[in-house]
């Protein structure tokens, strides 16, 4: 997101897609399930494939939560996925696809592709004042309020209630973007810990600007209880 709001740019969500696909091409089924569930390593809690499962899910959750309007004006909602099984707090699978369905990686890129493909056609077609004046109001976590910090605008702590946080569509659509990315980089993160190479930089931009998403801080990111 641009400082200035009189410039408006939007995240390359096609070149985050290209980014992973280049990341776990040829990944064997040993590696993309490598993880760790040690306290201390709570980075590598989840493994290569799920965090490519997790970006799918966060993708198509927020195109649907956020966006269905925009993209579905007449309510001709598609379903790719289960949706009202893959809301928080009715999951099988802690913020993921539905394992029993969607576990092959090639299944789970493409429904990450699909998710990117969403957004793009959101940030590409809807005008920036409609996506500036959607507001939605969430009870926040310290999660997001430290990550909240990387936006110069769209997003703030309600003065009278501070457990809760408002955001406008604009600042969901970068975070959404800022979010994928920090999954990729753990997915370099996973693989380096296997003594494998990585294939591409990506920018240090949204969260991977906090030490705590990068792997250079001793501590990890905030916690995601709500509060009260």
């Amino acid at each position: 997101m641009h400082p200035d709001p009189h410039i408006v740019v939007w995240p390359d969500y096609h070149g985050f897609y290209g980014w992973l696909c280049q990341e776990v091409e040829g990944l064997p089924e040993a590696v993309l399930d490598f993880d760790s569930q040690d306290p201390a390593q709570e980075w590598m809690w989840w493994s290569i494939r799920r965090q490519v499962s997790h970006m799918a899910w966060d993708l198509l959750m927020v195109m649907y939560r956020r966006c269905h309007t925009l993209l579905w004006p007449d309510g001709h909602i598609p379903t790719p996925i289960a949706w009202e099984e893959h809301r928080l707090g009715r999951m099988r699978d802690d913020r993921m696809l539905d394992t029993r369905l969607f576990w092959h990686l090639d299944v789970l890129l493409e429904k990450v592709k699909l998710g990117v493909e969403w957004a793009t056609q959101v940030v590409t077609k809807v005008p920036v004042e409609t996506l500036r004046a959607t507001v939605s109001r969430h009870r926040g976590t310290p999660f997001w309020r430290q990550v909240i910090q990387v936006l110069p605008r769209g997003a703030w702590i309600d003065a009278q209630e501070p457990q809760f946080i408002s955001y406008t569509l604009e600042a969901s659509l970068w975070m959404l973007y800022y979010e994928v990315l920090t999954h990729l980089c753990t997915i370099q993160r996973l693989k380096r810990a296997q003594g494998l190479s990585t294939c591409v930089t990506i920018p240090r931009v949204g969260y991977l600007t906090l030490p705590e998403y990068t792997g250079e801080a001793a501590s990890p990111g905030a916690s995601f209880v709500p509060l009260r």
